[in-house]
């Protein structure tokens, strides 16, 4: 992604945030102090800053998952992103086999949904050995948000939406299937499609009904996904040219549109 600061590297992969990371990291900071309406300015928006980076700390530990799976496979991470709708792990070519795909796929909302149960050890010890008063609430807030944004994390992306990771092992069983990875990449990403314009509707549906402008942030994410899945779609479209499985020489292709380092997306960072 162009405009992307680097932040450092991790296992020799760099990880970075694209501007418009600020924007949503500034943003949420803003609705989550708002929403500790109880305690002081400071320290609410303190600690919603902080339940912020805990969140993106999160994303960064799910694209970190992918990653060091993908290396088990052969595959190398290019870069982890942090960016508006959540996190990207760039990979440097497609996974080599079907369970190469999933094991991929599957390795950060796993790694997220451990860290979700691995929170409720730290909130319990928390309940019943600090005292109480502001620190006690404040530490048991962060643990919270520890295990509410991993769980949000590890739920969401497993919903079939191509390309998240849902959509990526839903593509790796029709792959195993099928044994032609463009026909099911085909396939998922137009269920991923489906569920693009099911976020937009849901989205501008709540906003009409509540008036509540936020929900607007999922029709933008689900137009995020309808792009992503529609450029997938476009680049596998079966041709009308003859098939001819024993002369891959002869296949028809479409370097043009087919992505050159493909992308595992997650989100949203907002859900949580």
């Amino acid at each position: 992604m162009r405009q992307t600061l680097t932040l450092g590297r991790l296992f020799d992969i760099r990880v970075g945030v694209h501007v418009s990371w600020l924007v949503v990291y500034a943003f949420m900071t803003l609705v989550l102090g708002r929403g500790l309406a109880t305690l002081p300015p400071p320290t609410a928006y303190g600690l919603a800053a902080g339940c912020a980076l805990i969140l993106f700390a999160s994303v960064v530990a799910h694209e970190l998952a992918h990653a060091l799976a993908a290396r088990r496979f052969g595959v190398k991470t290019d870069a982890i992103t942090l960016f508006l709708f959540g996190g990207v792990a760039t990979l440097e070519h497609e996974p080599p086999t079907p369970k190469a795909d999933a094991v991929i796929a599957a390795a950060g909302p796993g790694l997220s949904a451990l860290l979700a149960v691995l929170a409720i050890v730290p909130v319990v010890l928390i309940d019943r050995f600090v005292p109480g008063g502001a620190l006690r609430d404040g530490l048991g807030l962060l643990g919270a948000y520890v295990m509410l944004a991993n769980g949000v994390l590890a739920i969401f992306n497993l919903i079939p939406a191509y390309p998240m990771d849902g959509g990526r092992i839903l593509r790796a069983l029709l792959w195993r299937r099928s044994r032609d990875r463009d026909a099911a990449t085909n396939t998922a990403a137009r269920l991923g499609i489906a569920f693009a314009l099911l976020f937009v509707a849901s989205g501008v549906l709540i906003v009409a009904a509540t008036h509540e402008p936020v929900y607007a942030w999922y029709a933008v994410l689900g137009a995020f996904l309808l792009r992503q899945g529609w450029s997938q779609e476009r680049a596998t479209r079966p041709s009308r040219i003859p098939h001819h499985p024993r002369h891959p020489e002869l296949e028809p292709r479409h370097p043009e549109l087919q992505p050159r380092h493909p992308e595992l997306v997650e989100g949203p960072v907002a859900a949580a």
